[in-house]
């Protein structure tokens, strides 16, 4: 009986978490912000500011360079700094079905509910991955924990997830520790702007 209640409990924890996903992931505005810390190796990724808004182009940020995306282009020169941006909205679709198991905390965390759980490793390693071609010659494997925050509107703000790799090259073995966090703000309101040189140069390659 009481395995039976721990059971119901943590599946409409689940659900709970499945609707703030899907709410989340049909925003068609917002800003974001991503943030990747590595455990290994001198150069640390910098952290990449960005506003979506449906329809219009996709506006990002790092260490003083700007740059638009619209479709699958980029406006050059910049777009190999911006080369392994995801948008959150489409990986927060499903996002519930990243984890093992998950539940949520007793207490909120500055007024926004916060769940928590061990990733499945596939997901723990979508999530940190940049694409790079060394992730592919690694053979690594990838474990994880993931948090997440809501909000009393029903909206996923932040997320953050802490994964372990652990591979081998030809150089020899290789581990690190991933941290990733991604912040979520302007619902609904955030608007791009484009600046009309980027604009005509967008125009040009479409």
């Amino acid at each position: 009986m009481v395995l039976t209640l721990i059971a119901s409990v943590l599946a409409l924890q689940s659900d709970d978490l499945a609707e703030a996903a899907k709410k989340s992931s049909t925003l068609e505005s917002y800003a974001f912000k991503v943030e990747t810390k590595l455990s290994r190796g001198k150069q640390q990724l910098g952290a990449i500011k960005g506003i979506y808004q449906k329809d219009q182009p996709l506006s990002l940020k790092t260490a003083g360079v700007e740059g638009f995306k619209k479709g699958e282009k980029k406006q050059q020169p910049v777009a190999a700094a911006f080369s392994g941006v995801k948008l959150p909205h489409e990986e927060l679709e499903g996002f519930e079905k990243s984890f093992e198991k998950v539940e949520k905390a007793a207490e909120k965390d500055k007024d926004c509910s916060v769940w928590s759980g061990t990733l499945t490793p596939s997901a723990a390693h979508a999530l940190v991955s940049t694409g790079g071609k060394t992730e592919g010659k690694s053979n690594a494997t990838y474990t994880g924990t993931a948090r997440v925050w809501v909000n009393d509107q029903g909206l996923i703000v932040r997320y953050e997830v802490v994964a372990h790799m652990k591979g081998e090259t030809k150089k020899g073995p290789v581990e690190a520790d991933i941290t990733r966090t991604v912040s979520i703000a302007e619902a609904g309101a955030a608007k791009v702007g484009v600046p009309e040189p980027a604009a005509k140069l967008l125009i040009s390659q479409s």
